[in-house]
């Protein structure tokens, strides 16, 4: 049957795409319902986090992404708890079905294939798919390709046409270029905990591994933007993602605030920006409130009906409110004291107030809103479908009228190597069996 199957990847990709031999994938494709990056070809070498949420986004989004794999077991993490199967979520194994969520949630929508890197044949097969491909995404050290002898050049002698996106602790030249990192390294190195956390304690790592989430979307800006270049240039182009780069970018209050005299600190809750502007104790929770505008500030004092304020010299001014956030923070909290979370925040945002509630990620996995926006899904297994009590994020990046995302489980290791190298490549199946034997796939 291998030969029907290439004939009828030839056959569609001859017909849709007759300047250049593409492979499509049928699977996330419905009637009126076209995903954005149907027909781009990702082939992903990333491990960890930063670099397979950016190839989930493309599958996402469409783009057939061939995750690649070593042969023997596969990715790390697929052993390596937390760990879910057909008896649920659990920190130890369960089953022999069993695989790490790491990669259960984030290898959805992408195609599994095993090569061997480290074998010439290996290397060289992937010089194969790269002349058939798009995009190669990587999160290694920098220079770990170029040891490999799959760097940039070499890549681009393949294919003159292929986006390289790389993701890397500091990016792929500076002086940091060959530190190692992990995302609190980041956090520590891009100003991120210099101003998280109070003043009278130590400086704090944000509580998400918020440089390891936000590299991957400039990653995906980078690349989309690639694309769009290569459709006026012809050329193919390497995307340098530096973590650091990404998480200093999330600074821009407080570099604006420096440039004006105002060092940035440990500040709590608190901004400079804004009063109120802090966290506050209900009867049942926090609920969280901003006051940037004078507006805001009118709003909230008649929500309180403390209206009586707004003569106070104290609380003229945004300046003034600041010299007085303490007694600002004290009207606030004897207000909210009296509520519940949801009275308080209810009666807030009808006053337009801008406020809400401080939800925990047990209340965000049973929050309506979420749900509703198809932000809470469920994390299928490839061979057990919806897994109980095992929930995960949906697609982010959304169109009006339109509904696409993570709509096929995470593969099991090697489940498309006859499709993608007996279709993509067109090796019969004696081949397979040989490169199979050799462990090189």
């Amino acid at each position: 049957m291998l030969w029907l199957t290439s004939l009828a990847v030839k056959l569609g990709r001859a017909l849709l795409f007759p300047e250049q031999f593409r492979y499509t994938n049928s699977s996330s494709h419905t009637e009126g319902n076209v995903k954005p990056l149907e027909g781009l070809i990702v082939l992903d070498l990333t491990r960890f986090l930063a670099g397979p949420y950016c190839t989930l986004l493309l599958g996402g989004l469409g783009a057939d992404v061939m995750k690649i794999e070593p042969p023997q077991g596969g990715e790390a993490h697929r052993n390596r708890a937390p760990f879910a199967g057909p008896q649920g979520a659990s920190m130890s194994r369960q089953t022999e079905d069993d695989i790490g969520l790491m990669v259960l949630h984030r290898a959805r929508n992408k195609k599994s294939i095993t090569l061997n890197l480290r074998d010439p044949q290996g290397t060289a097969l992937f010089k194969q798919l790269v002349k058939k491909a798009d995009v190669v995404v990587e999160n290694f050290s920098p220079g770990t390709i170029d040891k490999m002898g799959l760097d940039y050049e070499t890549l681009r002698a393949c294919n003159p046409r292929i986006i390289l996106c790389s993701i890397s602790g500091f990016g792929q030249h500076g002086p940091r270029r060959n530190w190692r990192a992990y995302d609190p390294i980041i956090q520590a190195a891009s100003g991120i905990n210099s101003v998280t956390g109070f003043a009278d304690h130590p400086p704090a790592r944000c509580g998400a591994a918020i440089s390891d989430t936000t590299a991957p979307l400039f990653a995906l800006i980078g690349i989309l933007s690639a694309l769009q270049l290569r459709e006026k240039t012809g050329s193919g182009e390497w995307v340098d993602t530096s973590m650091q780069d990404g998480t200093f970018f999330l600074l821009p209050d407080l570099i604006e605030h420096m440039a004006a005299g105002l060092a940035p600190e440990r500040r709590g809750n608190t901004h400079p920006g804004g009063v109120p502007f802090n966290v506050y104790h209900a009867q049942d929770g926090y609920v969280s409130i901003c006051a940037v505008s004078a507006q805001n500030w009118k709003s909230l004092l008649g929500a309180l009906n403390r209206e009586d304020l707004l003569d106070d010299p104290r609380f003229a001014n945004l300046q003034q409110r600041m010299k007085y956030r303490d007694d600002v923070d004290a009207v606030v909290q004897a207000w909210i004291g009296q509520h519940t979370v949801e009275e308080a925040v209810t009666h807030l945002q009808q006053n337009e107030v801008p406020a809400g509630p401080v939800l925990s990620p047990a209340e965000l996995v049973e929050d309506a809103h979420l749900i509703e926006r198809d932000m809470v899904v469920d994390v299928p297994h490839p061979r057990h479908g919806a897994l109980s009590g095992v929930k995960g994020f949906g697609m982010p990046i959304k169109f009006v009228g339109k509904s696409f995302g993570f709509d096929q489980p995470c593969p099991e290791v090697g489940q498309h190597n006859e499709e993608v190298y007996g279709g993509l490549l067109e090796l019969d199946a004696g081949q397979l069996e040989a490169l199979q034997a050799k462990g090189v796939i």
